[in-house]
């Protein structure tokens, strides 16, 4: 019984990557190019296994997986865990967005209440009997 620990290490190493990938903030274009090279790499690896199965069964072989087709599905498995993962960072991003563009529409569009006809005609107030303007004292 082969113990498969090369398989097993690389598909631990795979799952690493992701949870560092979900983990860290997204704030530059290099993250959209390294997303884009690494589905780019899944593609040939996919046309590479309908090629040459031959080929991907003895690599499988070596990494210690049975056949070439298990190989192909966790290799599928994992970039569908990063599609999702990256799917989720760029949701959470747009929302982020979205949340800041509101706020600033909402704080530019507030107006100033406008004073009410009886708070521009204030009544004139009546004398006190010690002689002092209501509202200023002399404390």
């Amino acid at each position: 019984m082969p113990t498969y620990w090369i398989i097993k290490g690389l598909l631990l190493l795979a799952l690493a990557l992701l949870a560092v990938l979900v983990l860290r903030p997204v704030r530059t274009a290099k993250h959209l190019a390294v997303r884009r090279l690494g589905m780019l790499a899944i593609i040939v690896f996919a046309c590479f296994a309908v090629l040459f199965p031959g080929i991907l069964n003895h690599l499988a072989t070596f990494i210690g997986v049975e056949k070439g087709i298990n190989l192909l599905v966790y290799t599928l498995v994992l970039a569908l865990f990063m599609q999702m993962a990256s799917s989720y960072r760029r949701d959470a991003e747009a929302e982020r967005r979205l949340t800041r563009l509101a706020r600033a529409i909402a704080l530019s569009n507030v107006r100033p209440p406008k004073a009410s006809p009886a708070d521009q005609q204030t009544p004139a107030a009546p004398p006190s009997s010690s002689g002092e303007t209501p509202g200023l004292s002399n404390k």
